[in-house]
């Protein structure tokens, strides 16, 4: 089956459907946090209990090159909030900053390490990770540095569900904690996602014309 993307004004849209399984990801950023969001909605029309995962992979840069940052990239799970934190003490720009990631499922588990997600000799094409029931928990220093959070996902015949990834900046632990806070859940998803439409609604709408030619009102209109 073909993928089938829609971009819209802040959001993109990928649609997949394979083996009864209906999948719709929703891409964008928080009007008003460095917030970004990969809204994943699944839904089972195979006729079938079904049991899958759904795994969210980030590789890190954190400075100008990622060849030249990663041996200062250094990732842990914060024990107040439960996400990944990940920092680079060494950027003499940023050097408070903390990147954060989470889901709004609290059943999931987590590796820091590239190595142990891709494999030897592995791809994202095809990561070993995903021959595996659940990743280690292995964070901390001295890695190739990475952020993979894997969800297990069960679904009756005819049910749906919505899983969040949300990926952040801030300057310090306790912002961070307060961001992944704010934003965990899909109704705290889809809140900034009506923030996204809105923003761009009255950005983009304050000059409206009709003319004689559909096509040029679709494109002038907006864009």
């Amino acid at each position: 089956m073909p993928y089938v993307i829609r971009h819209g004004f802040g959001y993109s849209i990928f649609e997949y459907a394979e083996d009864g399984i209906i999948s719709e990801l929703c891409i964008y950023v928080a009007t008003d946090a460095p917030v970004k969001f990969a809204r994943l909605r699944i839904a089972n029309r195979s006729g079938r209990w079904r049991r899958m995962s759904v795994t969210g992979y980030w590789e890190w840069v954190l400075g100008e090159l990622r060849g030249k940052s990663l041996m200062h990239v250094v990732t842990e799970v914060d024990p107040i909030s439960g996400a990944m934190f990940v920092r680079n003490s060494y950027n003499a720009e940023f050097p408070g900053r903390v990147v954060f990631v989470d889901s709004s499922e609290s059943s999931r588990t987590i590796t820091g390490d590239r190595g142990e997600f891709l494999g030897r000799n592995g791809s994202s094409a095809s990561p070993a990770a995903m021959q595996r029931v659940r990743l280690s928990g292995r964070v901390g220093a001295g890695m190739d540095p990475c952020a993979a959070m894997q969800v297990p996902v069960e679904l009756e015949e005819g049910q749906e569900k919505v899983i969040v990834f949300i990926i952040g900046a801030a300057r310090s632990d306790d912002q961070a904690r307060q961001l992944a806070h704010r934003f965990r859940g899909p109704a705290s998803a889809y809140q900034a996602l009506e923030g996204v439409w809105h923003y761009w609604s009255q950005a983009l709408g304050a000059v409206y014309f009709e003319t004689p030619d559909p096509a040029v009102n679709f494109l002038a209109n907006g864009w």
